[in-house]
């Protein structure tokens, strides 16, 4: 059965670790900035955009765009970059004999020129694909950070899945000068740090909607601010998860 192509890019996605040699001072990343591309797979033509840039700790984040399929925000699971070559691995789900979907990894590899202004590569998912990007902003996004929202915090929740299945998420919220920015965690499978590419709250309501690749998180947070009762849909699914505020980890001095 045919690979469901990058439209099932879904919840299963991460932000990349400390970059392979990166500076105490959290320089940018010096690929950070926008990036074009198309790639022709399967059949199918997809013009595609990467967003790269950097977090206040320094750490690279990556979000692709499909703009034919109009898929924005898709977080890689993982790569890096050694300074001429970047790597950077994708989740997709393909329906197995039984019908189920299993999650597979795409990959995307490319050699960076001297001036960091194209990189020649492929992507691999279901066979090896040509994918050229050429760099059209060079502008580093580091969001600074802003005074705390009432959802600011760390939270922790379970998906009750059929069989018997569960799955822990864990959210983190941080305000910035640019809004929420919005990590997601899942120790289940294996990924840490998916960034989510768009936050709306209304803090006199409680309401926030997280949306995080082709996943969303919607809900309230409860009237004491301990709880937060959330919808999370995508294509095909819909689960009801539970969070609670985890407490602040206290310091000791020294």
């Amino acid at each position: 059965m045919k690979a469901i192509f990058l439209r099932a890019m879904l919840l299963w996605c991460g932000l990349l670790p400390p970059l392979v040699g990166a500076q105490s001072s959290h320089e940018p990343f010096p690929l950070a900035g926008d990036w074009d591309g198309v790639l022709a797979a399967q059949g199918s033509v997809h013009h595609v955009a990467f967003h790269m840039s950097t977090t206040p700790e320094g750490k690279m984040t990556v979000l692709m765009d499909d703009n034919d399929l109009k898929i924005t925000g898709i977080p890689p699971i993982g790569g890096s970059f050694d300074g001429s070559h970047l790597m950077l691995r994708f989740t997709y789900w393909k329906p197995n004999s039984s019908g189920d979907y299993e999650a597979k990894v795409a990959t995307y590899e490319a050699t960076v020129n001297a001036s960091n202004s194209e990189m020649s590569g492929v992507w691999t998912q279901e066979g090896t694909f040509p994918l050229n990007l050429k760099r059209v902003t060079w502008e580093a996004k580091v969001p600074k950070p802003a005074p705390p929202t009432a959802f600011d915090g760390d939270w922790t929740g379970v998906e009750y899945e059929a069989r018997g299945i569960t799955i822990h998420f864990f959210l983190h919220i941080r305000n910035t000068e640019d809004g929420l920015m919005v990590l997601l965690d899942c120790p289940d499978e294996k990924f840490k740090g998916a960034l989510a590419s768009k936050v709306a709250y209304d803090e006199a309501t409680r309401a926030i909607s997280i949306t995080i690749g082709q996943s969303i998180f919607a809900g309230k947070m409860s009237a004491d601010g301990k709880a937060l009762e959330t919808s999370m849909t995508e294509p095909g699914f819909h689960f009801l998860i539970h969070f609670d505020r985890l407490e602040p980890i206290k310091t000791e001095p020294n």
